[in-house]
């Protein structure tokens, strides 16, 4: 089902496959390049209305899109329809491994990237860059927040990427979202930002500095948990920041000595006082931070008493498998990935893989490890049962917005080959595969228990998100409640336990964020999360003869947990 549409005259015909994301407003396809790497993308309204025509008009006759700071991912070109109806707009893309800035707010993504501060405040001087060349243009973001700021980094360095760039507000045109964990609390009372232009710099800035915050003590700065303020709105009409002593800071966040005594009475103007005004730039010099509060660390989240460590490592552990009571691990160190087997004793022993940069993906089945590079279809898979790894063979696989399909079972891998799903495993030494359900190309992805032979997973077709799962040779389709108008599906989580599986879905809708848990038993059949005990995602099952136990994988630590509820 392809969809024919114009840009500048010429006439394009979309496929579904080009699809790469879906949202609440409309869909982006890749255009131009290859199918693997398309150079351009196009945004195409779900129910396209004069307010967009008009509002884009503006931009194209004003060549806005020419005097852009770089990073910021604008309309460079109408998309009509048969009719001659302006249903969208042609930009660039994303560039390849671009990540939501989001991510910066998690510390074992700062640990598992050994992230430096210098690294943020690098990327934090181009975003204050962007914002006061955009701000110069007459140009407001509106809803800065982290799902639509953007960053890459390579060799060390750090680039920022503008996405929805169709939503800021510029010359009579509002713009009409906002989400409120970045939203000035002086606009609290608006109802309807579509109605007129309500945003300034002032609120740019302040979303700004929420980002910073965030980033930085991967903590709101209205985080935290007060006794008599109970919600971040409160804390933000009360002004109790995380800096109030009446405020409980949260012990996975950094500490506040983290920052220097100017740039703690920036954040108390900021979020304390009410000032609005340009974030100081001379605050985000290395010197107005502790580096040695942003040195790799690993909390515990457990009691001595009812855990063993197994593995620390100076580096990252990339991947973990059981195979009965042997634990296998991929461990990523100075460039170097290596093989470690281990048992409820420690370390057995090493073996050495290859050298590589980060981004490398894995997975086991039996005695055989596959190995993904970044980016990239191949997955070669690897005989570890003995001494040194051997090669079995090599395949490709599908690719779902540039990361490979690929997951594995205690005895079978799974992959896409064409329009089909490939169920793989090695018989007589040789890797065999039968084909047990259909794909779609390019918008198919899945995930695969480590307890049971489970598939679960989503055919994605346009707007519209089919659920599915596979278990052992039997093929269910899932009911799950398509979105309503206006939302969007951020993230997916997958859950398995012995007799089922979920899908915790994080949603979109009007600049909030919730998470919804739907959970299968094994024919198919929708039952209750809350009847099934879903484990800890960073945990799962260890069958060791030591009652209830589990393995509780940290980014450079593995923990078995004896006894565990």
């Amino acid at each position: 089902m392809k969809r024919e549409i114009f840009i500048d005259g010429k006439r394009i015909a979309l496929d579904p496959a080009q699809l790469i994301q879906s949202g609440g407003e409309g869909m982006v396809f890749g255009l131009g390049g290859t199918a693997v790497a398309p150079t351009t993308a196009v945004k195409l309204y779900h129910h396209p209305i004069p307010q967009h025509a008009a509002k884009l008009r503006h931009w194209v006759e004003n060549d806005l899109s020419t005097r852009l700071p770089d990073g910021i991912l604008g309309p460079t070109a109408l998309v009509l329809d048969g009719n001659g109806r302006i249903i969208g707009f042609q930009m660039p893309r994303l560039p390849v491994g671009a990540l939501p800035i989001k991510k910066l707010s998690s510390p074992p993504f700062w640990r598992k990237n050994k992230l430096a501060i210098t690294d943020v405040l690098t990327l934090f001087h181009q975003i204050h860059a962007t914002l006061t060349k955009l701000h110069q243009l007459g140009i407001i973001i509106g809803d800065l927040n982290d799902h639509n700021l953007f960053f890459t980094f390579h060799d060390s360095r750090f680039m920022p990427s503008f996405i929805d760039v169709d939503s800021y507000q510029f010359g009579p045109y509002p713009c009409p979202v906002a989400m409120q964990p970045f939203l000035d609390p002086a606009l609290y009372h608006v109802t309807d930002f579509g109605k007129r232009p309500y945003f300034t710099p002032e609120t740019d800035w302040y979303a700004f500095a929420v980002l910073l915050v965030k980033s930085l003590l991967q903590v709101h700065p209205y985080g935290g948990t007060h006794k008599r303020y109970k919600s971040l709105q409160a804390r933000a009409k009360a002004g109790v920041s995380v800096l109030d002593t009446a405020v409980t800071y949260p012990k996975s966040a950094r500490p506040l000595n983290t920052l220097s005594d100017n740039l703690k009475h920036q954040i108390h103007l900021i979020f304390e006082r009410g000032q609005r005004t340009p974030f100081p730039i001379s605050l985000l010099a290395e010197k107005h931070f502790s580096i040695s509060a942003f040195q790799p660390v690993s909390p515990s989240v457990l009691s001595p008493q009812s855990s063993k460590l197994l593995l620390s490592v100076d580096g990252v552990i990339e991947h973990v498998a059981v195979r009965g009571k042997r634990i296998q691990a991929v461990v990523r160190e100075d460039g170097s990935y290596k093989l470690v087997r281990l048992g409820i004793g420690g370390i057995l022993d090493e073996v050495a893989l290859f050298d590589g940069q980060p981004g490398y993906r894995f997975a086991g089945f039996g005695r055989y490890l596959v190995v993904n590079p970044p980016g990239r279809p191949h997955l070669l898979i690897l005989d570890v049962g003995g001494g040194q790894p051997g090669r079995v063979t090599m395949v490709e696989t599908a690719l779902f917005r540039e990361t490979a399909v690929f997951a594995a079972t205690a005895r079978h891998l799974y992959r896409i080959a064409g329009t089909w799903i490939m169920r793989g495993s090695i018989r007589d030494g040789l890797y065999v595969e039968d084909a047990i359900a259909t794909a779609h190309r390019s918008q198919t992805q899945f995930w695969a228990s480590p307890l049971t032979e489970t598939l679960i997973g989503r055919h994605r077709i346009l707007a519209e998100n089919r659920f599915f799962l596979l278990h052992e040779n039997a093929n269910y389709d899932i009911s799950i409640p398509q979105l309503m108008p206006g939302e969007s599906l951020t993230g997916i989580e997958p859950i398995f336990t012995a007799r089922a599986a979920a899908l915790r879905l994080e949603i979109r809708q009007r600049g909030q964020i919730r998470a919804e848990t739907f959970a299968v038993n094994f024919k198919g059949e929708r039952v209750q999360p809350y009847s099934l005990d879903l484990p800890r995602t960073h945990t799962f099952p260890y069958r060791n003869g030591q009652g209830k136990s589990a393995l509780l994988h940290e980014p450079s630590r593995l923990t078995l947990i004896v006894n565990c509820e």
